[in-house]
């Protein structure tokens, strides 16, 4: 996940749009609880996500992530439920079946269990992908410039801004450390391999991730960075940042009477 230098309409909008724009989208993941409206939400960030012109290998890896995640959310929750009522839809192991079916109260696959899955991968999938707009969107120094002028200080702006942006180059070294373990003759098969492979992975990647951010904080401090700035561009609204912004507020205005069947007067 990095900057996209493209012209979409999500480039061309203020930084500041695009960070009031993500944080209406977290209130709407949390006021809507039906698996419809959480869904339409999903498809209208998932067609900012494509309008932003992403690669075709970004949208089959998003694709790819979003149907397994949303696979084992379903599942796990199908069978870990245990909110009451809960309607068996398979049982694959009775309550009165021996010791482990005593001791696990059954074992089955609960159609509210199915429900809840899906109502928390459309809440997970949509926060993902509106984060990704606004990163993929905006420059990481505008984004700085986005968060300061809404009040964020400066430094955390920095260092989220240093997080995101550095999350791709740590995926980079996970494959490069991977590789060169292999070319060492490690060979990893099966569930247990995959385990054992992320635990001879974790080590190396933590410790090139301090000495990574060791020299970026040498960098800063040689540059003389005390987390303040001088600014060489100024932020402006236009008209279509209005526009965006007077929608997103109808829309959640919407929202909260439908959840919470409050009267409320425009």
């Amino acid at each position: 996940m990095k900057y996209l230098d493209k012209k979409t309409v999500f480039h061309y909008l203020d930084p500041r749009t695009k960070i009031l724009l993500s944080i209406g989208c977290a209130c709407m993941i949390v006021i809507l609880n039906s698996p419809l409206s959480l869904f339409l939400l999903f498809l209208v960030v998932f067609a900012f996500f494509l309008g932003m012109g992403p690669p075709l290998s970004y949208i089959k890896a998003a694709l790819k992530i979003i149907v397994i995640a949303f696979l084992a959310t379903m599942i796990s929750q199908g069978f870990f439920y245990y909110f009451e009522p809960r309607t068996p839809l398979l049982i694959l192991l009775n309550k009165d079946s021996g010791p482990i079916g005593r001791f696990t109260g059954g074992i089955a696959i609960y159609k509210e269990g199915l429900a809840y899955g899906m109502i928390q991968s459309m809440r997970l999938f949509s926060a993902t992908l509106m984060s990704m707009v606004v990163v993929m969107s905006t420059y990481p120094s505008d984004l700085v410039l986005g968060l300061k002028k809404l009040g964020v200080p400066e430094k955390i702006g920095f260092m989220l801004t240093v997080s995101i942006r550095f999350l791709p180059v740590l995926t980079e070294e996970a494959k490069r450390i991977m590789i060169a373990q292999k070319l060492r003759g490690l060979r990893l098969k099966g569930m247990r391999g995959n385990f054992k492979g992320f635990r001879y992975l974790v080590m190396p990647l933590i410790i090139d991730s301090l000495r990574q951010a060791r020299r970026i904080a040498l960098a800063a401090e040689v540059r003389g960075y005390t987390g303040k700035r001088t600014e060489v561009r100024e932020l402006k609204f236009a008209h279509l940042d209005g526009a965006l912004l007077l929608v997103a507020v109808v829309i959640l205005a919407i929202a909260i009477k439908y959840r919470f069947n409050l009267w409320i007067s425009f």
